[in-house]
C-alpha cells in the first residue's frame, strides 16, 4: 500500500500526533491510521464516481476509556503553525505549517496553534467540555 500526505510525529516512543494533508492519497480504499485500540479511531477512505456508500447507523454500545482526551482538528480556512509540546515540562517538541484542508489528529502532550491569516479551525474531540479549569492545563498560566 502506497499513501502519501500522511505524517506521524512521535517522540521517545509516544505518537503525539497523526497530520492528514489535504492532498493526501493512497492506493487502498481503506486507511485506517490509529492502532485499533486508539480511542478516536482516524480512517482516510478513497471512493470512485458512482459508488455509494450505502445508508447505516451504528450499533449503540459502551465505550470506556482511561486515555488523555484527544483531539482532531480541521484547517477549515486559513493558515496556522501547529506547535506540539512535552505534557511534563511542557517544552516545544517540534512544529508543522498546516494549511486549508489540513487535519491533524492530537494523542500525547500539548499543543497550540500560532493564527497566521484569518482561519477556520473545526475540531472534534470527546465531550462534553467540562470548563478550561477542568477541561485542560494552559502552559504558563
Amino acid at each position: 500500500m502506497t499513501t502519501s500526505g500522511v505524517e506521524t510525529i512521535e517522540h521517545e516512543g509516544l505518537t503525539y500526533a497523526m497530520i492528514v494533508r489535504g492532498n493526501a492519497t493512497s492506493d487502498a480504499k481503506y486507511n485506517f491510521l490509529t492502532e485499533e485500540a486508539n480511542p478516536l479511531q482516524l480512517g482516510m477512505n478513497f471512493y470512485q464516481a458512482g459508488e455509494a456508500i450505502k445508508p447505516h447507523y451504528h450499533l449503540q454500545r459502551r465505550i470506556e476509556t482511561n486515555a488523555v482526551v484527544q483531539e482532531f482538528v480541521l484547517i477549515g480556512a486559513g493558515r496556522a503553525f501547529l506547535r506540539l509540546y512535552h505534557a511534563q515540562d511542557q517544552r516545544e517538541l517540534t512544529g508543522r505549517q498546516l494549511e486549508a484542508g489540513d487535519m491533524v489528529l492530537l494523542l500525547a502532550g500539548g499543543h497550540g496553534f500560532d493564527v497566521q491569516e484569518d482561519t477556520k479551525i473545526v475540531e472534534l474531540k470527546l465531550g462534553p467540555y467540562d470548563g478550561k479549569s477542568r477541561d485542560k492545563v494552559v502552559f504558563g498560566s
